[in-house]
């Protein structure tokens, strides 16, 4: 345990990544070093267990809305910077006498590349720079172009090189695929539908992990590849920066993960890389392939986009090291004896190398680049979010969405509860701290930022609008039961009363299904006239919250509207799944037949409660009367004016 808390933060103090003081750890405590660590079947059985849950964060990390995005250019540069160091690698490898799948798999091992640092481009706010993206995104394609052939190689490694193999072989995979990308996220909703809790939502997880792998391994192919499909399907069912993904992770990359990179470590001989010629040749040309292939990829597609020197080279940088991909596949690779010893130990200096210089290369050019200009920021309506906390244990679907908006867009959620004052006495304040002190708990995600704010007024209604004030906060969270306790209220007395003063939007919700079981955000606009104000941010919220949840979009609108809102989504590039539909007639029923128990419907307005009486009259009571839907009413009292051009 003291090498893989003390070396990863040595290697920190000196602007190294982690995973090379992981894998100098393991070297140095391991059987080729002092000899403190015996590489026995408790270590690698860890280390395999470190090894599926490393290709799970990988398939779990893939951005793939970002890959959406600059799918193309990612795609161009994707295809350079595979297969040129694939081709070299090959070559390499049939050099050195390797037979065909030796090769194959040597070439594979440099194609794939790891974003070791990337944490410098989000302190250089150069995230959004296209160059960058178009890095980020051709990750995708490395990596599962890696795997694939990993898991064919494995494969033909263990079987008949016959046509009906191969075929046996890519349908076996086929299916296989199908079945987990898509069974797993509709199963995944399912259960998260009907079960809850913290312990039992990270256990599935792990079991899905686990159940890939094995099947995996059932049908010829190596359980790696279970596992980053598996990563694949619980990143498409799960909202991003979820508290199970989270955990998930934490896990992995607290215990698991660093324990195979120190195995990876302690079964590298360094004195070979010094003593054998061999390994010093083999080390030398791995090394050349990696910074030559990689630089060529970079360098071609920075002419064929016309990129700077800096943002070429940037790329370069951020592509070269090798880590995630290339070291499983090293792995096996000596397992099944594929390589030796020698290319192994070579392999293994190669990747310390390029850990060590992708983040210098990327702090000197990418402190040359400018970021992107930013899109219309749309995230300020969660960057300090006041959720009204009554009772926990109901709210925890409304807390759980607070939560994960803030997160999202780098927020902060202020849980209040007020405490009342009558006739000089404090009523509530022992419930008023049992409230709040459940809340971090009910999140369980450290990641969040979180504030409990307490509060005393002899109003509810204007505790929380004092506090939003004091906090500063930008938007105002509210549960809803769904029915107003008064006949000329639309939400009830102390909801209105905040509703129609707060100077910022807010959000009135009854949620009604775990966030995590949520298929489909629905954005009704049953209006006839809309401003463009309110079209603008209606969409905007529509998208931050679609975006959050990981899910498709549904937007409803009646026939008036139709230009307009295509229109504004077609502007907004966008990379998620959506679809616009006009509804007609009782526009309740209509709205109801578009969404079920699974969804969440978003309906937005602006102004005076004599305008939302007249826009949506009783439309809000009348929605939670007929459907089971989770539903979000969004109230905006006005707009900045814009200044009109001269």
């Amino acid at each position: 345990m003291a090498v893989l808390v003390i070396t990863p933060l040595i290697s920190e103090s000196i602007h190294l990544p982690g995973i090379v003081g992981l894998i100098i750890g393991g070297i140095l405590v391991g059987p080729h070093g002092l000899g403190w660590l015996k590489n026995d079947a408790q270590i690698e059985l860890l280390s395999t267990i470190g090894l599926l849950y490393l290709m799970f964060n990988a398939g779990l990390e893939v951005d793939i809305h970002l890959f959406k995005r600059v799918r193309t250019r990612a795609l161009v540069f994707g295809v350079f910077t595979f297969l040129i160091p694939q081709f070299m690698g090959m070559t390499f490898g049939l050099w050195l006498g390797m037979n065909w799948l030796g090769a194959i798999l040597l070439g594979s091992a440099f194609s794939s590349h790891t974003l070791i640092a990337f944490p410098i481009l989000s302190r250089l706010g150069i995230i959004k720079n296209e160059a960058i993206s178009v890095t980020v995104g051709a990750t995708v394609i490395t990596d599962i172009a890696a795997f694939v052939i990993l898991a064919v190689v494995l494969s033909l490694q263990n079987g008949a090189l016959s046509p009906i193999y191969f075929v046996g072989l890519f349908a076996g995979l086929g299916i296989y695929a199908t079945m987990i990308l898509l069974g797993l996220p509709r199963l995944g909703k399912i259960f998260f539908r009907r079960f809850h809790g913290q312990a039992i939502e990270f256990q599935f997880v792990i079991l899905i992990l686990f159940i890939s792998a094995v099947l995996a391994e059932l049908i010829g192919v190596h359980a790696v590849v279970g596992a980053f499909l598996a990563g694949l399907a619980i990143n498409s069912s799960l909202p991003h920066h979820s508290a199970i993904t989270s955990r998930v992770l934490f896990v992995g990359e607290a215990l698991f993960i660093p324990i195979f990179l120190v195995h990876s470590g302690m079964i590298t001989d360094p004195g070979a890389f010094f003593t054998n010629s061999k390994t010093i040749l083999i080390g030398l040309g791995v090394t050349a392939i990696a910074y030559t292939s990689k630089f060529l990829g970079a360098w071609i597609t920075g002419r064929l986009f016309k990129y700077s020197q800096a943002e070429t080279m940037t790329i370069w940088g951020l592509s070269q090291a090798q880590a995630a991909v290339t070291i499983p596949t090293l792995l096996l690779g000596l397992e099944v004896g594929l390589f030796d010893e020698n290319l192994f130990n070579a392999a293994i200096m190669m990747i310390l190398l390029t850990s060590i210089t992708s983040p210098l290369i990327v702090q000197h050019f990418g402190s040359g680049l400018k970021p992107a200009e930013d899109e219309k920021e749309t995230s300020n309506l969660f960057k300090r979010v006041l959720i009204s906390v009554a009772n926990p244990e109901t709210q925890e679907n409304l807390i759980a969405l607070a939560s994960l908006l803030a997160h999202n867009n780098q927020g902060t959620l202020l849980a209040l509860n007020v405490a009342q004052e009558v006739r000089g006495q404090l009523i509530g304040l022992e419930h008023q701290r049992q409230m709040l002190d459940r809340v971090p708990k009910l999140i369980a995600n450290p990641d969040v930022q979180v504030e409990l704010v307490r509060r005393v007024n002899s109003s509810f209604a204007r505790g929380i609008l004092r506090a939003s004030i004091e906090e500063e906060a930008t938007s105002i969270i509210l549960g809803w039961r769904g029915q107003a306790t008064v006949r000329q209220n639309i939400f009830g007395t102390v909801l209105d009363e905040v509703v129609w003063n707060a100077k910022i939007p807010v959000l009135v919700g009854r949620i009604t299904t775990s966030i995590y079981a949520i298929e489909q955000v629905t954005l009704a606009i049953p209006q006839e006239i809309l401003s463009s104000d309110l079209i603008t941010h209606t969409l905007d919220l529509a998208l931050t919250i679609t975006h959050a949840i990981n899910v498709p979009l549904l937007v409803l609108v009646k026939k008036t509207n139709i230009d307009t809102l295509s229109e504004g989504l077609k502007h907004r590039g966008l990379d998620l799944s959506y679809n616009v539909k006009i509804i007609e007639g009782d526009l309740v029923r209509a709205i109801s037949n578009h969404v079920s128990s699974r969804s969440l419907l978003i309906v937005t307005e602006m102004g005076t409660s004599k305008r939302f009486k007249r826009s949506l009259g009783s439309i809000p009571e009348r929605l939670t009367q007929i459907t089971h839907a989770s539903l979000l009413f969004v109230h905006y009292l006005s707009f900045p004016h814009r200044s009109r051009p001269k």
